[in-house]
């Protein structure tokens, strides 16, 4: 049977005008994928004027079904990784985490399956991957080493404008923290208490207390203004033992004892009502232009305000805004 087949087949090619030409089959199509890559920098989950593309972001190309990689590129200048030609089928594409570093923790979009047909509308694909920096809680930005760059999302307590330093006030679930030398992304120019952000800024210290430092803030929605903490004149002193550091706490019918100008600030020292020796301070900034004249010895001072360091051990209770304070009799 062997040697019968072998004998027909060099029958038919002998019957043919090419015979002994090598035998080619026709090229099979060929598409491309092109994969762009921008930083989210507002952390507003859309692409915006305020965001970048990224350069340099190693991506590789795999069978929809496969673990192989049969391609690897780099984004450009421009942000776009080309892979291609590729034959015509299905694909995935694969961000190499490991390569991005320490401060980008969200990668979105390189997940699903690319597929590439045979027609001429569809033999190219696109993608497009956000990439963002690292989201931690109010608590983990107090944990982290300095100088790393985080996304810190949580509710306005004392808005960038408040305060003549620009310092933002702000918490979450996990605790509160103080934002240094707050700025809005261009569009707005301030916030408000109750609005709903995300900070990006860089872990550090200030007063020797945790603090994101030159937040870049992004509004993302209204809410509700926070509850104040009630805390006794110690607990405004000493933070709670730095519990309450940049916590939103109220001070209710302590007493005034005195006055005194910081820089231009001003800064009102009261006490229990019932022990004048257990005492705390208010710090007023400027900008609330507070006169020294109405907190005279013995009047009843209830303030509510941000918890903030004064370098020795020691807090202020620091009021937002007019209504934070109540003098009594």
């Amino acid at each position: 049977m062997t040697m019968l087949r072998r004998a027909t087949f060099a029958l038919l090619l002998a019957g043919c005008g090419n015979a002994g030409e090598s035998l080619t089959f026709p090229t099979l199509p060929e598409g491309g994928i092109a994969v762009s890559f921008y930083l989210d920098r507002d952390a507003t989950g859309t692409y915006s004027t305020n965001d970048t593309t990224m350069a340099g972001v190693r991506v590789a190309l795999l069978a929809a079904n496969g673990v192989d990689t049969i391609q690897t590129v780099l984004s450009s200048a421009t942000g776009v990784a080309i892979f291609g030609p590729v034959p015509i089928g299905r694909y995935r594409v694969v961000v190499d985490r490991a390569a991005l570093g320490d401060s980008i923790g969200v990668v979105v979009g390189d997940t699903g399956t690319i597929t590439i047909l045979a027609r001429a509308d569809s033999n190219t694909a696109n993608r497009l991957v956000r990439l963002g920096y690292k989201e931690v809680s109010v608590t983990g930005v107090k944990a982290l080493p300095a100088g790393r760059r985080v996304i810190v999302r949580g509710i306005v307590v004392s808005p960038m404008q408040a305060f003549s330093d620009s310092s933002m006030f702000l918490q979450d679930a996990t605790g509160a923290l103080r934002v240094t030398s707050a700025r809005h992304w261009p569009g707005r120019n301030g916030n408000n208490i109750g609005d709903s952000v995300a900070v990006l800024g860089t872990t550090g210290a200030s007063l020797g207390r945790p603090v994101l430092l030159a937040g870049r803030v992004s509004s993302l929605g209204l809410g509700s203004a926070p509850a104040p903490q009630l805390v006794t004149v110690a607990e405004v002193r000493t933070a709670k033992g730095g519990t309450l550091d940049a916590a939103l706490v109220q001070v209710t019918n302590a007493k005034v004892v005195d006055t005194a100008k910081v820089a231009l600030d001003l800064r009102v020292t009261f006490s229990e009502a019932a022990d004048d020796a257990d005492r705390a301070t208010a710090l007023f900034d400027q900008l609330l232009q507070a006169p020294a004249t109405i907190f005279t010895a013995g009047r009843t001072i209830t303030v509510r305000g941000v918890l903030v360091p004064r370098g020795d051990g020691t807090w202020s209770v620091k009021p937002r805004n007019a209504t934070d304070l109540t003098l009594g009799p």
